[in-house]
């Protein structure tokens, strides 16, 4: 998967939270680790001279190259045992000359004839007697190996007053910078590894299906007993509504009732543009929210005038007379194995223009009920007598029922929630509605998050 700056921006700009949180967790642990944990290092340190005084050198090799090769040999000769036993003895500390070759550091200086001997160790008084031995050692020994060579101090060692180690700003630093990229790195890879549905330009893209509806995530904060009628549009806006990124409620009205408007007013076109009057509204899984959809779907179109009949075909968990308050039988599955008036199935809502037909008993056979050719003709009977027939089926992914009645509606409209339903879900349904030449509308994207410019464009207009 590519991701374009802007993708980018806008996964990141998401993750806010989470990219400061690490950031800050970064520097207090680096700066925590530094300040109290690891024990701070101090260095003394001495820069030699070394003159080889060497007269019978060949004429044609340069005089500095060689004093140059003379310092590299005697940096070799001092990091010998013998150099660090009589450093030891010298300086009187309690050192092997194992752990005192380990602290010591030796180099030339920019590949002149000055070389450097440092000392690493978490006391500064030993760090700089340990450098004064090596300072009156290191002549001596370099002598006795060439009497003609000169070793000359040029900066005589000091005792170090100030730690060299840890630096704490700048450790402090890199753990805000730690932090912050492995922040980013880990938002990028749960992005990339992330199956579902992000928002509508991806499923959009990815799908080729025109998306007729967005609605955006919110909650409704009512008392137990109404939770089940939450998801009608009507009662949702004369409760207490709390959304994401909305906090007053007559923001919260305004967005949702524009949302199921613009979602009407696109479903509209489709079906008159397609000659559509009864369709599917399913969804891949559960808690997708098709239900919700339907309902308020029903609800905006027999605002307009035209008679509707909401039918209940999830005839396993079919909720919808709960969310109208009417009883549940008869209802679909009675009027399908008996030879009851089909009327006496339908409840008339508070809404005008609106009807319900709920599931009635549940069947031992609910699939096989509903592919039935009593199925087929009590939809063509009803067509006669609602200009749209929304029928309400259980998830695709769980049974298979709404594929049964593809061969009698017009058309299927697929609800899906960002960040809740998964892509090879999706693309599932859609492999098996078109194995049966369905006609597939396009979808419904629940659970969208609204960003600043969008809540700002909601209020403007409220």
């Amino acid at each position: 998967m590519e991701f374009s700056f802007k993708e980018i921006l806008e996964i990141l700009a998401k993750r806010f939270v989470f990219i400061a949180i690490c950031t800050f967790v970064g520097i207090c642990s680096f700066f925590i680790n530094s300040k109290y944990i690891i024990k701070p290092t101090y260095v003394a340190s001495v820069q030699m001279y070394v003159n080889p005084n060497e007269t019978t050198y060949s004429a044609d090799l340069n005089e500095l190259n060689y004093a140059q090769k003379v310092v590299t040999t005697y940096i070799n000769f001092l990091q010998t045992k013998v150099f660090y036993k009589q450093v030891i003895d010298e300086s009187k500390l309690n050192y092997t000359p194992m752990q005192l070759k380990a602290m010591t550091h030796i180099k030339a200086i920019n590949n002149t004839e000055i070389f450097e001997i440092s000392v690493t160790t978490t006391n500064p008084n030993d760090a700089y007697k340990l450098v004064d031995a090596m300072k009156k050692i290191a002549p001596v020994l370099i002598k006795s190996i060439k009497e003609t060579s000169q070793i000359t101090v040029v900066d005589p060692p000091t005792l170090p007053t100030s730690p060299s180690s840890p630096n704490i700003l700048k450790n402090t630093l890199v753990g805000g910078m730690f932090g912050f990229v492995l922040s980013i790195a880990v938002s990028l890879l749960l992005v990339l590894f992330d199956l579902n549905v992000k928002n509508q330009d991806e499923l959009l893209k990815r799908y080729q299906l025109p998306i007729l509806g967005t609605i955006p995530n919110f909650n409704v904060n009512i008392k137990r007993k109404f939770v089940l009628k939450k998801t009608i549009l009507t009662d949702l806006l004369h409760k207490k509504v709390k959304r994401n990124n909305i906090s007053k409620n007559k923001d919260t009205e305004f967005v949702i009732a524009e949302a199921y408007k613009s979602l009407r007013s696109n479903l509209n076109f489709t079906l008159r543009f397609n000659g559509c009057k009864k369709i599917i509204i399913s969804s891949p899984v559960p808690q997708d929210g098709k239900s919700t959809t339907i309902t308020n779907v029903g609800i905006s179109i027999a605002q307009t005038g035209a008679k509707v009949l909401l039918m209940d075909c999830d005839l396993r968990k079919g909720r919808l007379h709960r969310l109208f308050n009417i009883q549940l039988i008869p209802g679909v599955s009675d009027a399908l194995s008996s030879t009851m008036d089909v009327k006496k199935s339908i409840y008339k809502t508070s809404y005008d223009n609106l009807y319900v037909m709920p599931m009635g008993t549940i069947p031992p056979n609910p699939s096989e009920l509903l592919a039935s050719i009593q199925m087929e003709e009590l939809l063509s009977q009803l067509n006669n007598e609602y200009e749209y027939i929304l029928i309400d089926t259980p998830p695709v992914k769980v049974v298979s029922d709404a594929l049964n009645l593809v061969k009698m509606v017009d058309g299927v409209l697929i609800v899906v929630r960002e960040g809740v339903t998964s892509h090879p879900c999706v693309s599932s349904v859609i492999t098996k509605f078109q194995f049966l030449n369905a006609n597939i509308l396009g979808f419904v994207l629940n659970g969208i998050s609204l960003n600043q410019q969008e809540r700002s464009k909601y209020r403007y207009y409220n």
